[in-house]
């Protein structure tokens, strides 16, 4: 079926990309730089916390145009460090909703 641990893979894109297994470390630098042949929107990148302020692994990204966003699933298990990256279809609503846990807890 299109679910694989617990994302969607396949079906309509709306620009928006969700990325799991990102290194704790990982910066929005370093999702422009695995993007960069897809052209992200810079200001798009999300990075999420736990309330511990511990990174969840996961981020968000946007892409200009829906077909960027397509394209960019080619990246799909490749890696940042030693991390692979595993990408899957988001959405503006989802995008939206992390906004509020993207920043570091101080």
């Amino acid at each position: 079926g299109n679910h694989h641990g617990g994302g969607l893979r396949d079906g309509p894109h709306t620009g928006f990309i969700r990325m799991r297994g990102l290194p704790y470390q990982a910066t929005k630098q370093d999702v422009l730089d695995f993007f960069k042949d897809y052209k992200p929107i810079e200001s798009s990148v999300l990075l999420t916390y736990r309330v511990d302020g511990r990174s969840t692994g996961e981020g968000y990204v946007a892409f200009d145009d829906a077909s960027d966003a397509k394209e960019a699933m080619a990246m799909h298990r490749s890696t940042i460090g030693s991390r692979y990256i595993e990408l899957f279809i988001s959405n503006k609503e989802e995008h939206n909703r992390n906004i509020a846990r993207s920043a570091p807890r101080s």
